[in-house]
């Protein structure tokens, strides 16, 4: 009986380019999904959206897709590229000390 190789599906989780509402800027933290052949090729891919972080004058905060508030920390860990978009959005700047 010849052998059956399964599909190998990778998976990244991306920031997709940042949006802008009147004075509001969501970034939306989105998972990548690509369904590859035993052979690396290409069979099929889909996007998931997971999360928003929203920027507005003096706050942040970040909500699930379904609408449910999630805590700041936990789209940081699902995305940490966002660390310094909030860092800015604080107002933090650091400084290097050489």
């Amino acid at each position: 009986m010849p052998e059956i190789k399964l599909p190998a599906i990778e998976t990244e989780i991306r920031v997709a380019k940042e949006m802008t509402a009147g004075n509001k800027i969501i970034y939306t933290v989105i998972k990548v999904s690509i369904l590859k052949d035993e052979e690396g090729y290409i069979m099929g891919s889909w996007i998931t959206p997971l999360a928003m972080l929203i920027i507005e004058p003096g706050r942040q905060y970040a909500l699930s897709i379904t609408g449910e508030k999630m805590p700041l920390e936990m789209i940081l860990e699902l995305a940490p590229s966002l660390k310094s978009v909030v860092d800015k959005a604080r107002g933090i700047h650091k400084i290097k000390v050489t």
